[in-house]
């Protein structure tokens, strides 16, 4: 029986995927049990092989399942493990994973840049920016996925008035207050070790590989309003981008 995936706006493979991880959840497929061969499931949903093979492979980041040479895929866990996976195609896809986590704030100050802090926010040394310092959560977990340092710029922080628990993504409150529209981020992810105090809040040993990504959300005129920087347990957390190749002149 072929099966229908509909969501407006989703890519197949993530509806594939959703759709196996509730078959998974429900115990259509058990702890042990093997899944449809990639032909089946093509079958079976009306898509094409790339399209199981991300889902799949989605699946895998997760800890759902392990695929074995020459056997098939079998399934591990019934739940995802304790870690995130951020995908990417876009913007959206990105909005997605921000209010996937929930920030809290544990302090708030004003800053004035310095070199080292001009460089990284790109402004000029001796300008004022708002510093919110807190830790990310995914939905219902206890340990942080992220130590979180955001930087707003001064015009802007009128619009975090109360930052413990904020309800929205802190762009979408600048957005909210200031009308204006985030028309560009810039994303750089490296790897570093994890030392000291920052080990201790994200329960790891120090010198523990981790992952930095430093977000920069830009307006429409090109100007930077935020920067957010992420310090992630390299265990638990991983990334993962679709780049195509445009052909000049095509469409």
């Amino acid at each position: 029986m072929t099966r229908s995936l509909r969501a407006p706006g989703q890519p197949r493979y993530a509806m594939l995927a959703q759709s196996l991880i509730e078959d998974i959840s429900d115990g259509r497929y058990g702890v042990g049990d093997l899944l449809p061969t990639e032909h089946a499931l093509c079958v079976q949903f009306n898509v094409s092989r790339s399209t199981v093979r991300e889902a799949l492979r989605r699946l895998s980041d997760m800890g759902l399942v392990a695929a074995q040479a020459g056997v098939g895929t079998r399934v591990r866990a019934a739940v995802p493990e304790a870690r995130y996976v951020q995908t990417s195609e876009g913007i959206s896809d990105l909005f997605e994973y921000v209010r996937d986590v929930r920030l809290e704030i544990s302090k708030s100050e004003e800053l004035v840049a310095d070199a080292a802090l001009a460089e990284l926010l790109e402004c000029k040394p001796g300008q004022v920016w708002q510093h919110n310092s807190g830790a990310r959560y995914l939905k219902g977990a206890a340990s942080p996925v992220a130590i979180t340092d955001v930087y707003v710029a001064r015009a802007y922080r009128g619009a975090l008035r109360d930052l413990s628990k904020p309800d929205l993504p802190i762009y979408a409150m600048i957005e909210q207050e200031y009308g204006i529209s985030v028309a560009e981020i810039r994303q750089q992810v490296s790897a570093v070790l994890i030392e000291g105090t920052a080990a201790q809040l994200l329960n790891v040993a120090p010198g523990s590989p981790g992952l930095r990504v430093v977000r920069k959300y830009l307006s429409g005129r090109g100007e930077i309003f935020e920067v957010a920087v992420n310090l992630h347990p390299g265990a638990q957390f991983s990334y993962s981008s679709t780049l195509r190749m445009e052909t000049p002149g095509a469409g």
